[in-house]
């Protein structure tokens, strides 16, 4: 049996306005549980093994809704949201230029570079890296859902579908949309499917 990962972005939370990150956390709103749920009716014919969630909230609320009756969330920081240190919980606006200014240095091959207190990409990219290894020697075979986050979800599947950092906007997830891997037996991975919403996946 192929190993087969659902990696969903976390659904809708409060509308803060500000860059989020890891400290900065927000609940769902009536929204996004709604989009939890209609997830959890498309995927319950999936014989999930596992449902692994970033430790944010907003990861584990989503986690909790989608998950089959009875199955307990495995929380692991490998897969929480990028740390973008003194820039979380500013407005956007006010870090637009900063953001733009990261993604040049990406561009330029910079990835150690991180914002104040802040995460590189190098970083990111490791305990990602890790965090896969850590779920494929977990469950081998069979199918694992990963309730993550946006940046997270662009970035590490840029790299690990061999695109240039500079395209990262290829895989860009609404809240609550879905990508779909599976693991072939040479042991890389492809995408079935890519940024799929509950209303239209499959």
């Amino acid at each position: 049996m192929c190993q087969q990962l659902f990696l969903l972005r976390h659904a809708e939370v409060e509308a803060l306005g500000v860059l989020m990150g890891q400290s900065i956390d927000a609940p769902l709103s009536e929204v996004g549980k709604a989009q939890a749920l209609r997830w959890r009716t498309v995927l319950t014919e999936v014989p999930f093994q596992a449902v692994i969630s970033s430790p944010a909230r907003r990861a584990r609320d989503t986690a909790q809704l989608v998950a089959p009756t009875g199955m307990s969330i495995l929380q692991l920081p490998h897969f929480h949201e990028m740390n973008w240190g003194a820039w979380e919980g500013k407005p956007f606006a006010e870090v637009k230029e900063a953001l733009q200014m990261q993604r040049e240095r990406w561009a330029a091959g910079e990835w150690d570079w991180a914002p104040p207190a802040g995460e590189s990409l190098r970083a990111l990219l490791q305990r990602a890296e890790e965090g896969l290894r850590l779920v494929s020697s977990l469950y081998p075979a069979g199918s694992v859902l990963i309730v993550t986050h946006g940046q997270w979800l662009r970035l590490f599947l840029t790299y690990l579908m061999g695109f240039p950092i500079t395209e990262e906007g290829r895989f860009y997830h609404r809240r609550a949309q879905l990508s779909w891997l599976v693991r072939v037996p040479a042991g890389h991975f492809y995408l079935r499917a890519l940024a799929v919403d509950a209303d239209t996946a499959f």
